[in-house]
């Protein structure tokens, strides 16, 4: 009996180890969060990297700074001021015993670093915005390059939380504002890192009808074909208390429109909730979207709940789905890929099981055959998954115009990945990264034709749109 026993559990243990790896292999992939070690103490974080060392900088005394060499083990730096300057009180005038600098960016042009920061009066919108800037962090040779803007009780917005984007010309814009009338958007001139004397000021976020409209902390990043905002929902600084929470939009123009995936514009109170925290990690926000050179993430604060509300730094992957819609997930989930040309046919695995068989096409069907699980592999490159054979969308390494598509079993191969460009309309196109041909229906209308590859062209049969099941 005792033999029997530990045979039936050796056996139960046998199957679950392969009931997990099925789950894994089938489960969304979810976004990595990192493991952050040393001083990971943040309020509002912008990161920057020169060379191979990452710099922090965020709200507090003087304005903090942090370094690492890998983005996750962080060591305390030496603050940006030493006191106030004398020019802030020309602006503002606290009169608490508080010595904040709040919500910086930070970016790179013309050979040296900018870093714009804000300094303000808690609760009203007796504001700043300043600049610094450096030939080189490392050395710390900081220059005070003095106002940007500000604002009070004779404006509408408040002058906090800066947000430096270039547009697809090479024009610099800054983004700021928190609360009364929301999130506006500046032009800066070249010469000088600061808006132009007249410079139209636009609106492109605000939440109407919500008390006290909370919403601030806008970043805009170019990726994807888009212009992102990331913004922050509600309010910080409460601790374990605080219930800010991320949210997004987008345009094709960096002055907006942005909308929401509901198609709700941001200025009439649109954004798609991002993240929301959970039972340790409150409030999140001060979110930064950043490329480091290699894939996207997501920098922002949270407060511990598990350490009084403690204001500690986060950083995670950050994906864009199938639609270009920003997510922690790698997954996209399950869909449909339907061609845009006159036969209307869908992609389709056609049961296929071997490495190297064709990738087909047929009517409408709810059959697996026509699923695709599009997984983000975090480099702008995607991999297309059959539900039903679980082989990948495959180039095959065929670079001749009209050669057929294949499937393959999982590899590290470029045939296997697909750059996903949107084509207007709401259809895409599929480029494969190492053919350099785009995926296509080779004007074929009858049910298990072989799907093509082509060079790019305005035609419709290189054109898919993705019906998520």
């Amino acid at each position: 009996m005792r033999v029997l026993k530990i045979r039936s559990k050796r056996m139960f243990a046998a199957m679950l180890l392969v009931l997990i790896m099925s789950l894994t292999a089938v489960l969304p992939v979810l976004a990595a969060e990192w493991t952050l070690s040393g001083n990971v103490e943040a309020h509002d974080p912008t990161v920057i990297k020169e060379g191979n060392m990452w710099w922090m900088f965020y709200t507090g005394d003087y304005l903090k700074v942090k370094y690492s060499n890998d983005g996750k083990s962080w060591n305390q730096g030496t603050p940006i001021f030493t006191g106030t300057l004398s020019w802030w009180h020309n602006y503002v005038n606290r009169t608490e015993n508080v010595n904040e600098v709040w919500a910086p960016d930070i970016i790179f042009e013309n050979g040296r670093y900018w870093l714009y920061y804000a300094y303000s009066e808690f609760g009203t919108n007796k504001s700043l915005i300043g600049l610094m800037s450096c030939s080189s962090i490392l050395e710390g040779d900081w220059r005070d390059e003095g106002l940007v803007i500000y604002s009070d009780s004779t404006k509408d917005y408040n002058a906090i939380d800066p947000g430096i984007t270039k547009d697809t010309s090479g024009n610099l814009w800054m983004s700021f504002g928190s609360f009364f009338s929301g999130i506006k958007l500046v032009q800066l001139d070249p010469s000088t890192m600061k808006p132009a004397s007249g410079a139209t000021i636009h609106s492109i976020a605000t939440r109407p009808g919500v008390t006290n409209n909370p919403i601030e902390g806008a970043k805009i990043v170019y990726t994807q074909g888009y212009y992102y905002m990331f913004v922050a929902f509600d309010y910080c600084c409460r601790g374990s208390d605080s219930n800010y929470k991320i949210a997004y939009g987008r345009s094709k123009s960096i002055t907006g429109p942005y909308v929401d995936k509901a198609g709700t514009s941001m200025m009439d109170g649109g954004g798609t909730i991002l993240e929301v925290g959970d039972s340790r990690w409150k409030g999140p926000g001060g979110q930064e979207p950043f490329f480091d050179g290699n894939q996207w993430i997501m920098v922002r604060h949270a407060y511990d709940a598990n350490n009084n509300g403690f204001p500690t730094l986060r950083i995670r992957d950050l994906y864009w789905d199938a639609e270009k819609w920003p997510s922690y997930s790698a997954s996209s989930g399950y869909y449909k890929i339907q061609n845009r040309g006159f036969s209307s046919l869908y992609l389709d695995g056609l049961g296929f099981t071997n490495n190297g068989a064709d990738l087909g096409q047929w009517s409408s069907s709810s059959s697996y055959n026509q699923q695709f699980e599009i997984v983000n592999l975090g480099n702008n490159y995607y991999k297309l998954i059959n539900r039903a054979t679980g082989l990948r969308v495959d180039g095959m390494g065929r670079t001749s115009a009209g050669s057929n598509a294949g499937q393959w079993s999982d590899s590290s191969s470029f045939n296997q990945q697909w750059e996903i460009i949107d084509a207007g309309s709401g259809y895409m196109k599929f480029k494969n990264r190492a053919t350099g041909l785009y995926l296509d229906n080779g004007n074929q209308s009858a049910n298990g034709s072989i799907a093509k590859q082509y060079g790019d062209s305005v035609s419709y049969n290189l054109q898919w749109k993705l019906n998520k099941q």
